[in-house]
């Protein structure tokens, strides 16, 4: 995953799969706010693909671990 960061402007894009896409965006961006020039500093950054669960998510992790321990436990018995 990457993002499109201006540090002039102080926003970060949301994630893109390519840096084709944060690329695109951030050439967007510079058209719209800066004339298509280039902020000193931007850059494309990396992003963490995966984040953890957070809130209720858990509770979806936890049914998924449970069906899968009872199928484990149906195998092995």
């Amino acid at each position: 995953m990457h993002r499109y960061r201006c540090p002039l402007c102080g926003i970060t894009s949301a994630p893109y799969v390519t840096r084709a896409g944060a690329d695109r965006h951030g050439a967007g961006h510079r058209d719209a706010r800066h004339g298509g020039d280039h902020p000193d500093g931007e850059h494309i950054i990396r992003a963490a693909a995966h984040r953890a669960p957070q809130g209720s998510e858990w509770m979806a992790v936890l049914v998924v671990l449970v069906v899968l321990a009872i199928g484990l436990v149906g195998k092995i018995a």
